[in-house]
């Protein structure tokens, strides 16, 4: 009996606290109210997260877009840049656009036809070879006007066309789009 006075008295003054009171539980508004806030962190901390995953992948697709544009509207002006005749339009006193146009090169004398493809797998080709990779881009808009000032000056030749990702849906950060244009005058052109 004793003993478990002893045992009673130590099990009392272990669950006391300075103020030699019992120690309170916790009420369950102050649970509710603790996971509350713990829901609403989470919540706030899983929506930035997801806002950056969408964003990475918008910031992907239009790395891609922009690498193929860039890559196809480069080669194109170069091209010609330095091709000593245009063949189709033969002439662009009267200036006019087209979806094809067709140079000779000045290095090698060959012909070369660049044209625009809506909806195929090679969107912009080069003599039939694509500039672009058709699995990933497709053209919405694609043209080459030839302008110029009379029949012996030489020809100035604005490139346009516009990449989009292929398959896009209805999810911004699926869709990405960018218009590519640039005008170039061929140098070596030796006039009629």
């Amino acid at each position: 009996m004793k003993r478990n006075r002893l045992l009673t008295q130590s099990k009392l003054r272990f669950n006391r606290n300075k103020s030699g009171s019992t120690p309170k539980a916790f009420t369950l508004i102050e649970l509710l109210a603790s996971v509350s806030v713990l829901a609403v962190i989470g919540t706030a901390i899983f929506g930035v997260f997801l806002v950056t995953l969408r964003g990475s992948k918008k910031a992907n697709l239009l790395a891609v877009v922009r690498q193929n544009g860039t890559s196809a509207m480069s080669q194109m002006v170069r091209s010609i840049r330095y091709a000593k005749s245009l063949d189709d339009p033969s002439s662009c006193v009267t200036p006019l656009t087209s979806t094809y146009i067709t140079i000779t090169s000045a290095s090698d004398g060959e012909q070369t036809i660049y044209s625009c493809n809506y909806g195929g797998d090679a969107p912009i080709t080069s003599n039939s070879a694509s500039l672009v990779d058709g699995d990933v881009v497709i053209a919405t808009s694609c043209s080459f006007a030839c302008s110029q000032q009379n029949i012996n000056s030489p020809p100035t030749i604005t490139i346009q066309f516009t990449l989009n990702s292929k398959n896009p849906n209805s999810l911004v950060e699926s869709n990405a789009s960018i218009p590519f244009q640039s005008s170039v005058t061929l140098r070596n052109y030796t006039g009629r």
